[in-house]
């Protein structure tokens, strides 16, 4: 059962074979192109009022954002980890050069950058997190490390999510 609403607006479905689907306890699933485009489905919704709801939030979203502001943030979320972390470290003004800088510096260029440098912003998932995370300890750095690691990873991620690399999923 799949069910198209207005154009440009998306659809949702249930992958379920219950003869009564819209009672049964299946997740709905939901398929939209997002701000690059691209199709993307979002899974999990228990009725289908709340998938409804979501696509909604999501067309009036594209709606309300300014084609030069999408273009933008379209370019941001091409942008791949190092080219963004190049152009975050000298934003950091808090961070003393001769200390937290240096160990931000470390993290970024031995860690970071090898490991996710060559990945685009718009395809870092919680999943790729995980394994950077994995690959880290796998690698015998010291557990206080990865968290220093972890965190500089974290600010880079947010920046580039506070300033709209890619819309997060629900």
């Amino acid at each position: 059962m799949a069910r198209q609403l207005a154009r440009g607006m998306g659809a949702f479905s249930k992958e379920c074979g219950c003869s009564r689907p819209t009672r049964c306890p299946h997740p709905y699933t939901i398929r939209f192109l997002d701000a690059l485009g691209k199709q993307r489905e979002e899974a999990g919704f228990g009725t289908q009022d709340d998938a409804i709801e979501h696509l909604t939030q999501i067309y009036a979203e594209k709606k309300r954002t300014a084609p030069s502001v999408s273009g933008a943030r379209r370019e941001l979320g091409q942008q791949t980890v190092a080219e963004y972390a190049k152009q975050w470290r000298p934003r950091q003004r808090r961070m003393t050069e001769y200390s937290t800088g240096e160990h931000v510096n470390s993290s970024i260029d031995v860690h970071i950058v090898p490991r996710l440098g060559s990945r685009k912003l718009i395809s870092v998932m919680p999943i790729v997190v995980e394994r950077f995370l994995d690959e880290l300890e796998a690698g015998g750095a010291g557990r206080g490390n990865q968290v220093n690691i972890f965190h500089t990873l974290k600010a880079i991620l947010r920046d580039a999510y506070d300033k709209g690399a890619w819309r997060t999923a629900r």
